[in-house]
């Protein structure tokens, strides 16, 4: 292990109230005191990745924020709350699973695919035609239920590309997935039947882009609610300036803010150390990161390995509102051990943070079934 004091953090620029709001907001500190599926509809998404050094992202994000449980039963909760329709997944600023409530939102995209919008690759249509006749007929299936890809992750088969064009067009869903593989149905057999299938107008979703992002997290920008979405830019600054104009948004020192929002004093953050996610929502718009918390973050494993600075996959150290620095960590999962490859911190650790880091360290092994490397 590689221990060094990367440079300081930079002073931010918002008030301490601010940041206490959209940690309380994020439920980063407070489990969230709902259902799985509730926790994802106070997020708006939680995004998808296929990234496993330690443990799939959008597991993480739930771990960091629902009460203390073994990551096995987190998993079974997640694809239940998937097969009883409660969430679906679809493309938000990535790949991600939505509330159900949220599928209205989501053909807008969908129609936009099917009328030609390209996402991906151009579209086979006889193709598309035939793996869709296929789940018509035989129903639910998996791109290795036609043919299955060579060379690994990301060579797609030209039946994967049908398929998940069809999916992202609306005319399959996933059902489930069987591994990181979704298995794929028609709509009109998993949607209940009290969902919302009409598309949203686009005056509509843009309003919903903006309150949901600022539920989620609080305060924000106008370019921060249509974080990864170019084609949304239009709609979303439109919605913000009638959501001014109706006083339900209210700019605050620079940052917007829900009007139901000013009169809220949310608790201070407790001592605690949090060990986030690459792709947990609260990091992963960097810029905005580095505004709130004045925290520079980079995941480097998209870095080439001789100008990594930290390490291949980096976790943020969060304590109280502070970014304490990162840790590199991957699991080993032969030797049953949390390994820490490197450890980096902005400034010399007080007995305070060291205490809660190592606190945190051995939850976040004993919640993966492993026991922590000695530091």
């Amino acid at each position: 292990m590689i221990t060094r004091t990367p440079s300081a953090q930079n002073s931010s620029g918002i008030s301490g109230k601010h940041r206490a709001l959209v940690l309380a907001r994020q439920f980063i500190h407070t489990p969230w005191p709902g259902d799985l599926p509730g926790l994802i509809g106070q997020l708006g998404a939680l995004q998808l990745d296929a990234i496993q050094v330690i443990t799939r992202a959008h597991y993480h994000q739930l771990s960091t924020r629902l009460a203390p449980t073994r990551e096995a039963r987190l998993i079974r909760q997640l694809d239940d709350a998937e097969r009883q329709r409660h969430i679906f997944e679809y493309w938000s600023h990535a790949a991600a699973y939505l509330p159900i409530q949220h599928y209205r939102f989501a053909r807008l995209r969908m129609d936009r695919i099917r009328a030609g919008q390209k996402h991906w690759f151009e579209k086979n249509a006889k193709l598309s035609r035939y793996v869709l006749d296929r789940i018509r007929a035989e129903g639910p299936l998996k791109a290795s239920d036609f043919v299955r890809a060579k060379g690994g992750w990301w060579t797609w088969s030209e039946e994967k590309k049908a398929l998940e064009q069809l999916f992202h067009e609306g005319e399959l869903m996933a059902s489930h997935r069987e591994g990181f593989q979704k298995v794929f149905d028609l709509p009109e057999r998993l949607l209940p039947s009290d969902v919302v299938t009409t598309a949203a107008s686009e005056a509509e979703y843009g309003e919903h882009l903006v309150r949901t992002f600022l539920r989620a997290q609080g305060v924000g920008r106008v370019e921060e609610a249509g974080y990864l979405r170019r084609q949304e830019k239009g709609l979303v600054k439109a919605a913000v300036n009638r959501m001014l104009a109706s006083g339900e948004l209210t700019p605050v020192d620079g940052e917007l803010m829900l009007t139901e929002d000013l009169g809220v004093d949310p608790p201070p953050p407790p001592r605690r150390v949090r060990l986030l996610s690459p792709f947990d929502p609260l990091v992963l718009q960097r810029k905005r990161l580095k505004r709130l918390f004045g925290f520079d973050y980079q995941l480097e494993c998209y870095v080439p390995a001789t100008k990594r600075r930290f390490g291949y996959f980096c976790l943020p150290i969060l304590y109280r509102d502070t970014f304490a620095g990162v840790v590199d960590l991957k699991a080993d999962r032969e030797a049953g051990l949390l390994r820490v490859k490197a450890l980096h911190w902005s400034q010399s650790p007080k007995s305070g943070l060291l205490k809660g880091f190592n606190k945190a360290l051995g939850d976040f092994a004993r919640y993966h079934g492993l026991a922590t490397e000695a530091i």
